[in-house]
């Protein structure tokens, strides 16, 4: 620990007397760098980075070595840098759910977390997080105290499931998204500004995806949602899932995440069936052709596609870009039925990306 103390002085001496200056970090002995921070009263900066991590060696390179915010952290904070794949770092990111990088932590000199935010950035929008957080009473400690406390309107649970979203916190972000859902009405669920949990947006993966708790419920009472949300962002969003759903088995993921049940399809054939969506029996089709590519059925596939492809509404014939996945070009040029899927798909289809592909191809 007198080595780790030494050495971190040391760094702050020499990047006080350097041009081009850079944080001065320790990489290990968290015990240390706490018991450093407390001595001095100071709150602690952790980037929690990987090597693997692009954004990361952007802040490493880019951002951490600019004069101005090497002086700020210095005088400031005692830094640690923890790769989250290796030593203490595993750990720490379970500590702090930290779930995906750089992820950057304000803590006291008790390891309590003050603060945290997500992603590489410029070194102004940088340092006006980092203020942001130095203040006790900061937004995110604000929030976690009234919930902690036992305050759960209805704005504070909204506010605190987008905050866990933005520091790729799903895990807890969905427990919250469940306790907050169980506390409203189907009226309520509906409302506008509760769509967030149910519609599309940079955060549907999370909360609306396919098999989710609140795809099920959106399909069960799209009536409700459609009465204000509007029908047409209604239908957009449940085939956006569905030709989603289409997409994955094409290309084998849906199988690696959700094991075959015949009796799934059944149920999302029973689901399409009870919406009032434009492009009903575009989706229905396509249950048969997903079903058919978790069988393993690639001929029946091909035989779906080119039976229907040139019926379907523009937007569900991007699902061409999928099915290049069972049958490429390599593949399919010799197929008769494959160059028909082909030649509808660049008569009908309304994306100028796939229809600048396929007649690359015909």
């Amino acid at each position: 620990m007198k080595r780790l103390i030494a050495g971190l002085l040391l760094l702050h001496a020499i990047n006080g007397l350097a041009q081009n200056r850079e944080i001065a970090f320790a990489h290990n002995d968290v015990p240390a760098v706490m018991a450093m921070a407390k001595a001095e009263k100071k709150m602690v900066f952790v980037d929690c980075y990987t090597e693997w991590c692009g954004p990361c060696k952007y802040m490493s390179k880019s951002v951490f070595t600019q004069d101005s915010v090497a002086d700020f952290f210095n005088t400031n904070f005692i830094n640690l840098k923890m790769d989250m794949e290796k030593g203490e770092g595993p750990d720490m990111r379970k500590q702090y759910a930290v779930g995906a990088y750089p992820t950057f932590l304000l803590l006291d000199g008790d390891g309590k977390l003050v603060y945290k935010f997500v992603g590489g950035m410029e070194a102004a929008p940088f340092l006006a997080k980092v203020r942001e957080g130095m203040n006790p009473a900061n937004r995110i400690a604000s929030m976690l105290k009234r919930y902690n406390e036992g305050d759960r309107s209805h704005e504070l649970m909204r506010d605190y499931i987008w905050e866990a979203l933005k520091m790729k916190e799903v895990k807890r972000a969905q427990e919250l998204e469940r306790e907050y859902f169980n506390m409203l009405t189907p009226k309520q669920r509906a409302a506008k500004e509760n769509w967030f949990m149910f519609g599309e947006n940079i955060y549907s993966r999370e909360l609306s995806d396919m098999h989710s708790e609140n795809f099920n419920y959106l399909v069960e009472h799209w009536r409700d949602f459609a009465a204000v949300q509007g029908k047409k962002v209604v239908d957009e969003k449940i085939s956006a899932v569905f030709r989603k759903l289409t997409g994955y088995t094409f290309r084998g993921w849906y199988q690696k995440s959700i094991p075959y049940d015949a009796a799934d399809f059944v149920r999302y054939r029973k689901q399409i069936s009870g919406t009032k969506t434009p492009d009903k029996k575009d989706l229905l089709v396509m249950m048969d052709m997903a079903q058919a590519a978790c069988e393993k059925d690639t001929v029946k596939v091909l035989h779906l596609m080119a039976g229907n492809i040139a019926k379907f509404d523009s937007k569900n014939m991007d699902i061409t870009f999928d099915f290049f996945s069972l049958y490429p070009h390599y593949r399919g040029k010799s197929v008769p039925e494959w160059r028909a899927i082909m030649e509808a798909v660049a008569e009908h289809s309304k994306n100028p990306n796939l229809l600048r592909h396929v007649k690359s191809l015909l």
